[in-house]
């Protein structure tokens, strides 16, 4: 090592350390600037980060309100139609033909679910991270599904959609109520999506300890992005006939509330396929709050 210079000025090193001093006071000066004006920043970050929250929740309160308010409306007149419909199935303006009566059957069948419906989006609206419980019972996972088609036959014979079901003997231990939501918003969508001179087809096979609901349509299909984010709540695609972004993300979690799953594949275009997949034998089913994904 280089010995000290013996000669060296003691005020020559006393004015390096000074400068030296200086710099190291500039510098720190220039940080304590910079950190506060990222603290600034941070500052404005967060107040634009609470504003937005603030939005976001007057946003859903204003739309629990409009489905609150949307639901008193819808309720009345389905309870009416309900009414009417099994008046009309008791005879009491006359005896009905056997094609009528299966038409009026449909209307009092599908009012009944839409009641339902407009609870259950209430419901879902209103304590959406509550828990939700299932009342399951052995169930003919067939007569379901055919049920939901039977249903849906005279909206897609007026759009002109060729809507089939085939089962395989397929029973499940499930909540019917929540199952038949679930599918009816498939099936539903796929008609939706689907344009005159289409297809939907409905089928449920029993596979190992599993049940299969598949529900296929020729529509107009998803793209990749879409297909990752179909299930997530509120989530909406470009296409002009998308509805709020609610039933597939409920589907998805009650199917799960099930100890199930759904899946998707789909191309742009070509068609959707939703896939349900059900234990057709779950006794330790748990309670799985709706929240979102």
């Amino acid at each position: 090592m280089a010995k000290a210079d013996e000669n060296a000025d003691p005020s020559v090193e006393l004015d390096v350390l000074e400068k030296q001093l200086r710099e190291l006071d500039a510098r720190n000066l220039e940080l304590e600037q910079l950190a506060a004006q990222r603290g600034v920043k941070l500052s404005c970050a967060n107040i634009a980060l609470s504003r937005a929250k603030i939005a976001f929740e007057q946003a859903a309160q204003r739309r629990e309100e409009m489905v609150q308010d949307v639901a008193h409306d819808l309720r009345t007149p389905l309870t009416s139609i309900k009414g009417a419909s099994q008046n009309l199935l008791d005879e009491m303006a006359g005896p009905l033909s056997d094609s009528a009566r299966e038409y009026v059957e449909i209307v009092r069948d599908q009012a009944e679910h839409l009641i339902g419906i407009v609870n259950w989006l209430v419901d879902a609206m209103r304590v959406s991270l509550d828990p939700v419980e299932l009342e399951t019972a052995p169930v003919d996972i067939d007569e379901l599904a055919r049920r939901v088609v039977r249903g849906f036959r005279p909206i897609a014979d007026e759009q002109q959609i060729e809507l089939t079901v085939s089962t395989e003997s397929s029973g499940a231990l499930v909540d019917p109520d929540k199952l038949l939501l679930v599918i009816e918003n498939l099936v539903g969508n796929a008609l939706k999506f689907t344009d005159a001179g289409g297809k939907v087809s409905v089928s449920v096979r029993p596979i190992d300890q599993t049940v299969e609901i598949t529900v296929a349509d020729t529509g107009v299909g998803l793209t990749a992005e879409e297909s990752q984010h179909v299930f997530d709540r509120y989530y909406r695609s470009s296409h002009p006939r998308g509805g709020t972004g609610l039933g597939l993300s409920i589907s998805r979690e009650l199917v799960r509330l099930h100890g199930g799953d759904i899946d998707v594949t789909s191309e742009k275009g070509k068609g959707s396929t939703f896939v349900v997949t059900l234990p057709s034998d779950c006794r330790e089913l748990t309670t799985l709050a709706l929240q979102d994904s």
